[in-house]
């Protein structure tokens, strides 16, 4: 039989290749076009925000269980006066001891063994622990006006990443991603790396999205066997 308009294989393929690319721009123009008529709280986002978001990405670091600020930053000249005396009811006002100091029937006061001076125009207070760092004292925000209840560990924790000492509320990570939400759907919003060489006692409730909808929780990367958790199929 003879074929009135044979095809060649190179015009097949360009022929081929045309109509996948019609396909492909096709589909993208859906998903924007329906991307338009889902709102922001159909996927869980804040609807709109006080002051316009400039903010792309946040980079939080966490130190668990770190040097004290007493030794590094917060400068107390009146504890050296006070060295060795015995913590003052005025101070203490009744605060109710932990487990590791309910046995003590004295407080002595201990001042920091590292010398404090004055850095940059911002004249912020840091210790010689940190001798390279105090030359980048303009560059920093001192936050020194907040203060909460906690005296132990676990409960400290909670409260500075979920602004509660019970466990169950949403993380600082959850509420940037409800509140700025993401530029790439393809990606996680919020990422956790931890690293377990000091021990760092960090739980995976305190990347949690607590009552905010699940997609708003930190997706836990791993130095180990899969880098995420169930991205592969078990063996067998």
């Amino acid at each position: 039989m003879n074929i009135a308009s044979p095809h060649s294989r190179r015009k097949f393929l360009g022929q081929l290749s045309t109509g996948l690319g019609s396909i492909s721009v096709m589909d993208l123009n859906s998903k924007i076009e329906g991307a338009q008529t889902v709102t922001n709280d159909q996927r869980g986002l804040l609807e709109t925000t006080h002051i316009p978001a400039r903010a792309k990405r946040v980079i939080y670091l966490f130190q668990s269980g770190g040097p004290s600020q007493l030794d590094l930053y917060d400068h107390k000249p009146e504890l050296k006066k006070r060295q060795g005396n015995d913590l003052p009811d005025s101070v203490r006002k009744g605060q109710r001891l932990t487990g590791m100091t309910a046995g003590q029937s004295q407080f002595p006061i201990a001042a920091s063994g590292f010398d404090f001076k004055q850095h940059g125009q911002s004249g912020h207070w840091m210790s010689s622990a940190v001798p390279h760092l105090s030359s980048m004292a303009d560059d920093m925000c001192m936050i020194k006006t907040m203060h909460t209840e906690a005296i132990n560990h676990d409960p400290a924790i909670t409260y500075f990443q979920t602004g509660f000492q019970l466990s169950g509320r949403p993380s600082m990570g959850s509420w940037l991603s409800y509140g700025l939400g993401t530029v790439n759907e393809n990606l996680p919003n919020f990422v956790v790396m931890v690293s377990h060489r000091g021990g760092q006692p960090l739980y995976d409730r305190l990347w949690g999205s607590g009552f905010l909808p699940s997609v708003h929780q930190g997706v836990k990367f791993r130095s180990k066997g899969d880098p995420v958790l169930y991205l592969s199929d078990p063996k067998g």
